[in-house]
């Protein structure tokens, strides 16, 4: 690694963070943000990131304000930076590592601009580092905290994510798991790429396996655009199961629908992430992702029963592991993963929630 990111932000007293796009990517960089609220405490940070971030990140006091602004393509927020220089940083600290967040830095005005040298992007950064993660697979969590610990010249131990529920959230989430019977179970079927999701039908043999084996109750999420494969897990759950999205599901109520929950069951997408941030148990499914890219720290000293909070199921768990599952995404496939697998792992970390 560089040198001379080392302790760039030492004397910094605006400092704005350019978030990750992805809501996951953005949960998994609250252990950096959390650092730099305790390493700068008289430092005004501001978040730069796209619409619904703020909602993510809401309530925790680790930031002083969140800047929504259109981050994708190019011209988006080129487009108009005013809102972006108003901010009036003296520096710039990057967790994306795209060439855009970097013409977004130099074109803001700040002095000190921080970053992984990636994408021939040092031309626009006045304090770069060379990662490791360039030839092996590593948590964006690292990624994040890595970088953080050069620009503050300190160490990182803790690197749980977490995030905070308002009573309004947790109210919303409530009404979305009225008159389910415990253990109340969230389905996640969704995904941004089609690769990535377990099979439609699996989930209704999960939601019916989960009520007769456990009495549970299921509810199946999704964003408005994922409505046709929630409703047909529910269609094929004879009965075990019911929509959120019928029920008015938004983002907020999301985030205290899951904070309640005793489960959650998702593909490798952004709902997984928001359990980790509420220690909420969860299984997650990973086909041709490969999940050391997102590997999620457990919370020190949280958990007496010494099951762990989260349980990776892979598709093909004997991959050398100098092979990257993105890269075999043939082998990879996600609808490996039985039912059977799926339904034993729920079942264990339920029985050890409710000892």
């Amino acid at each position: 690694m560089g040198f001379n990111v080392r302790a760039a932000l030492h004397d910094c007293q605006r400092l704005c963070v350019i978030l990750p796009s992805w809501i996951g990517d953005t949960v998994m960089a609250t252990p950096a943000l959390r650092a730099l609220r305790t390493h700068l405490p008289n430092t005004q940070i501001t978040l730069l990131g796209r619409a619904g971030l703020r909602t993510i990140l809401s309530g925790l006091p680790i930031f002083d304000e969140c800047v929504e602004h259109p981050m994708r393509g190019w011209l988006g927020p080129l487009s108009n930076l005013k809102p972006i220089r108003a901010i009036n940083a003296d520096a710039m600290l990057l967790f994306p590592n795209s060439l855009r967040s970097a013409l977004i830095a130099f074109a803001s005005g700040a002095r000190t601009r921080v970053g992984w040298n990636r994408q021939n992007r040092a031309w626009f950064l006045s304090h770069t580092a060379t990662p490791a993660f360039m030839t092996t697979p590593l948590s964006s969590v690292d990624n994040y905290c890595d970088l953080t610990e050069l620009a503050l010249g300190t160490t990182i131990t803790d690197r749980a994510v977490q995030l905070h529920c308002s009573v309004e959230e947790l109210a919303h989430g409530f009404r979305l798991l009225d008159g389910l019977p415990r253990p109340r179970v969230i389905l996640n079927p969704g995904a941004n790429r089609l690769d990535k999701r377990w099979p439609a039908a699996n989930f209704a043999a999960l939601a019916i396996a989960l009520r007769n084996k456990c009495g549970a109750g299921v509810a199946v999420t999704g964003s408005a655009n994922e409505s046709d494969i929630v409703d047909a897990i529910v269609s094929a759950s004879d009965g075990a199961a019911i929509s959120l999205i019928d029920r008015g599901v938004t983002l907020e109520g999301l985030k205290g629908a899951i904070a309640q929950a005793d489960l959650l069951i998702t593909n490798d997408t952004g709902p997984r992430h928001l359990a980790a941030g509420f220690n909420t148990p969860c299984v997650s499914l990973f086909g041709p992702t490969d999940h050391r890219f997102t590997t999620l720290h457990e919370p020190h000293n949280t958990n007496a029963t010494n099951m762990p909070r989260e349980w990776l199921l892979i598709a093909d768990p004997f991959l050398p592991k100098e092979v990257i599952a993105n890269h075999v995404a043939k082998i990879a496939r996600v609808d490996r993963i039985s039912v059977g697998d799926v339904a034993h792992a729920a079942t264990q970390l339920l029985n050890a929630k409710l000892r």
